[in-house]
């Protein structure tokens, strides 16, 4: 790497950093500001500053567990506003021209910029497939507590079907042990469309599997048939891993799972169609950083933006019209009027060919 690149790069990363902490400052000062009421007010508090914790540690970490879900999912404009305002500030300073003077392209004079936006991309990838799945837990718990509902687990829980026929269904779900309330399992019996049904109070967690914390009453399919029990910790399959229901549950989104979880999920649920796009997602949203950069600089480098407000504007602009695309093709793959490739990849694809094609043909 050569002075000129190491210069660049800290260039880069010097601004990056300022403006993820600017816009991290900014972010939990708007939604702070958005849930002081509920902060003040919320029901449920009561039994966590009993526990000894004050309201300010509480607000604290779950700023801390909710931040990195928001900074994942915005990295993307981060990176382009960083790559922009490094852009302007060589500019300012009178710096290009000399380099270009030398001999040394535009394009490779930048080069550097799009290695930090690749950087970012894979450091992102590393984020969310080791990080975000264990912060999920406490940010459910706190989100919840604040907006007074039950902190402790979640009431209702939508029907669970494992693609084999089967049907779970459970009245609570506890986040604490993950164990599954008043619990009733409709099986398929035979080809003719008899259902054996499962009842049982209380099922807890054993590795990937459940078991019984009370007895299985079972309800057979044949009216002449005779009920049958098990007894309290005999295995019961659900066709679902205690973590697969935490997923699914409704309080818990697809952006808190990493790729092995989602491709788990997907296997045992092909036909829902939101897994198939945020398994896709999964892939595409962290290119997002280097793609913008490639999309922005070359525009910024056209129109010789020495101005910060310049910089600023063609960021959000490249920055706004990505997230709403990918907005729009995303809803049109989740209800099923693209297939989930083309509705994620499409516009990656379409900002990667236009800032390619921008950086081939840009004048140095």
């Amino acid at each position: 790497m050569s002075l000129l690149d190491r210069y660049v790069t800290r260039t880069f990363f010097a601004v990056f950093l300022t403006a993820l902490v600017v816009f991290s400052i900014g972010i939990v000062t708007l939604d702070f500001f958005a849930r002081a009421s509920v902060f003040v007010d919320s029901d449920g508090l009561e039994s966590q500053l009993a526990s000894g914790y004050s309201r300010l540690e509480l607000i604290a970490r779950f700023y801390l567990a909710y931040l990195p879900y928001v900074l994942k999912d915005t990295l993307g404009f981060v990176s382009v506003a960083a790559g922009m305002f490094t852009v302007t500030h060589l500019l300012r300073n009178n710096e290009v021209q000399p380099v270009l003077a030398a001999g040394r392209s535009a394009r490779r004079m930048f080069m550097p910029v799009f290695a930090c936006g690749l950087l970012i991309a894979f450091a992102q990838i590393a984020f969310q497939e080791l990080v975000i799945p264990g912060l999920n837990r406490e940010q459910i718990v706190l989100k919840r507590l604040f907006s007074g509902e039950r902190s402790d687990g979640v009431d209702r829980l939508p029907h669970l079907r494992d693609g084999r026929g089967r049907v779970t269904r459970a009245g609570f779900y506890s986040f604490q042990d993950q164990s599954l309330r008043d619990v009733v399992i409709a099986q398929p019996w035979n080809d003719k469309g008899s259902v054996e049904t499962w009842f049982v109070d209380r099922l807890e967690p054993d590795g990937e599997q459940w078991r019984a914390a009370a007895p299985v009453r079972i309800l057979p399919a044949g009216i002449s048939a005779v009920g049958r029990s098990l007894p309290t910790g005999s295995p019961v399959d659900l066709g679902v891993s205690p973590n697969d229901v935490e997923a699914l549950t409704a309080e818990r989104g697809m952006a808190e799972l990493n790729y092995s979880q989602l491709k788990a999920l997907l296997e045992k649920f092909p036909d829902r169609r939101n897994l198939q796009v945020a398994l896709q997602r999964q892939l595409a949203r962290p290119m997002s950083s280097f793609i913008l950069l490639l999309c922005g600089v070359p525009i910024l480098l056209g129109l010789s933006g020495r101005s910060l407000v310049l910089g600023a504007a063609v960021a959000f602009g490249v920055s706004a019209t990505f997230y709403f695309l990918e907005i729009f093709m995303t809803s049109l793959g989740d209800r099923g009027e693209l297939p989930p490739v083309v509705a994620v990849w499409f516009p990656s694809v379409l900002f990667f060919s236009i800032g390619l094609s921008r950086l081939m043909t840009i004048r140095t």
